[in-house]
């Protein structure tokens, strides 16, 4: 640049001296010289300008990059994760402190080591193998959940990891950070929570109870194979399924109002409901649920429900044993009191009648004597109420006392009713005492008749293998839903009153359960009833009726 300022400045002397002798030729000449040695020196400053200006980019860069790098290290030293960067021929350019801990190195141990060092030698081809499909891809943010990774220790220890892999150039190179993180508490916490989990549901298998796991809106959402047997329905029919949607309609909003008090931790423990089995059949039931809230999760229920149906059934029978005791004592006194004053009015009246010849007088005293022997009727019934007597069962055809008992019967057939019977044509042989069987087949035909104004009364023998059944039906009126649980309750009667003391069918079923039988009713309101009584063939009799 010096060279070329001090030859434009002697020839510009040496043309400047010299102009006056110069022809117009020469200084053309000279001119041109000068325009050519002044556009040199302009294209060396401007050249130089462009040079020093890449110089002091270079030099920015350079200093950027060092700032960053050394940024870079700051951040990764204080970062709990590992950190390890890697050139594009997987050679370790870089640790951090938690990373060289995690694998059981020094900080400086590593540098410059394959990556497949800190790789197990079974699982070196799966890290190698997602590492190229990387490369390949051109992904900035490769997470690789999914891929069994795991780490390899100095002290030749296994440990699972989890990696994200991101990269950046330095100098044209591809360089690659890779995010480590050692998942061995994570996967000890999910194995934990997995035995946990296989804990609880065995624990259901094989709970004695039905259990079923409810969700906030008392869904249905897990059940044991007892809660399968309760409701008589597969897993498949009942997860997703609401609980109330197995219990009749008069019970949902009570069971519904009951599980979400639980669901929020208030309201009772216990709840008395009814669940629908198959084929419609009522379990009574007790119902407790608890509430399970989980960090961060929906809150759930864990429900048992415990059949009681033959718990209650036994404890009506106790009570409707004592009550029968208590009955039977209270019916023992009131006849055996009443008996006396009607044997005296019964004798009073008979001496008044031999003395007196006024027939509105005999008429009258005739009208007591009926009275009096109703009433007398009425004691005696008491008293087989109170006192119903050993049975004395013999082997026998039970055709033989239905057949007597549908002639006794017979004064009960009003004429428009007509009379069906079907006893079979083969002996039914049983064991059973012929007199009480007439007696319980007399009440049931009596009670069809006077049931049944005008149609038909049937009586039907069959053979149950090891039972005999015989079944009384009518076409009358049919007894309402609300009568039926009642009708062999003692001194329950659909009849008028004075036309019954409400005793026959509990005298008749005390006598079949002597037998160690029972009677059944089933009846269609405007269509008519059916009185069934089931009998063993064997001796399976108490021998006293209850």
């Amino acid at each position: 640049m010096g060279a070329l300022g001090i030859l434009f400045g002697i020839f510009a002397y040496a043309i400047g001296s010299q102009v006056g002798r110069l022809g117009i030729m020469q200084l053309l000449i000279g001119a041109a010289i000068l325009a050519t040695i002044g556009a040199a020196i302009v294209a060396v400053l401007w050249y130089g300008r462009i040079l020093g200006g890449a110089a002091r980019a270079r030099a920015a860069a350079e200093e950027a990059a060092r700032t960053s790098e050394q940024g870079f290290r700051t951040v990764a030293a204080t970062m709990a994760d590992g950190i390890i960067t890697i050139d594009d021929g997987s050679r370790i350019k870089h640790v951090n402190v938690a990373a060289a801990r995690m694998f059981g190195y020094e900080e400086g141990e590593l540098l410059g080591r394959e990556i497949t060092t800190v790789m197990p030698e079974s699982y070196r081809a799966i890290h190698l193998a997602a590492f190229r499909r990387y490369l390949d891809t051109g992904q900035r943010h490769l997470n690789w959940e999914g891929i069994p990774l795991v780490g390899l220790r100095k002290d030749g220890k296994e440990v699972p990891i989890e990696v994200s892999l991101g990269e950046y150039a330095v100098a044209g190179r591809r360089v690659f950070v890779g995010v480590v993180r050692d998942v061995t508490e994570r996967r000890r916490a999910q194995e934990a929570l997995a035995a946990s989990e296989a804990r609880f549901r065995g624990l259901i298998e094989s709970a004695p109870d039905p259990i079923f796991v409810l969700d906030a809106q008392a869904t249905i959402r897990e059940v044991n194979p007892e809660g399968e047997a309760l409701l008589g329905r597969g897993r498949d029919e009942l997860i997703g399924k609401a609980l109330v949607a197995f219990m009749p309609p008069d019970r949902t909003a009570s069971a519904r109002a009951y599980l979400e008090e639980r669901v929020a931790g208030r309201g009772p423990h216990l709840l008395e409901t009814i669940f629908l089995g198959i084929g419609g059949s009522s379990l009574e039931i007790t119902l407790t649920a608890q509430s399970v809230h989980e960090s961060g999760a929906e809150p759930f229920l864990v429900t048992i429900a415990r059949d009681v149906t033959a718990q209650r059934e036994m404890q009506r029978k106790l009570l409707e044993s004592e009550r029968w005791a208590s009955m039977g004592r209270l019916a023992s006194f009131v006849a055996h009191e009443i008996n006396t004053p009607l044997t005296n009015i019964t004798l009073l009246t008979a001496s008044i009648a031999r003395r007196v010849q006024d027939p509105d007088v005999q008429e009258r005293l005739r009208k007591i004597g009926i009275q009096g022997k109703f009433a007398a009727n009425i004691t005696g019934e008491l008293l087989r109420f109170a006192r119903p007597g050993a049975i004395d069962p013999v082997e026998l055809d039970l055709r033989e006392p239905l057949r007597a008992a549908i002639e006794q019967a017979e004064a009960f057939r009003k004429p428009g009713v007509k009379l069906r019977t079907d006893l079979g044509d083969a002996p039914a042989r049983c064991v059973a005492d012929p007199v009480r069987i007439q007696e319980v087949v007399v009440n049931l035909l009596k009670n069809a008749y006077e049931a049944t104004p005008s149609g038909s009364v049937s009586v039907r023998l069959e053979d149950r293998d090891e039972l005999l059944e015989v079944a009384v039906s009518d076409t009358g009126k049919g007894i309402p839903a609300e009568l039926r649980p009642r009708l062999f309750e003692a001194f329950f009667t659909t009849k008028k009153k004075g036309e019954g003391t409400g005793l026959g069918l509990a005298i008749s079923r005390n006598f079949v359960v002597a037998h160690g039988g029972d009677i059944t009713v089933t009846s269609e309101v405007g269509k008519g009833s059916t009185f069934t009584m089931v009998l063993p063939k064997g001796a399976s009799a108490s021998g006293v009726a209850r």
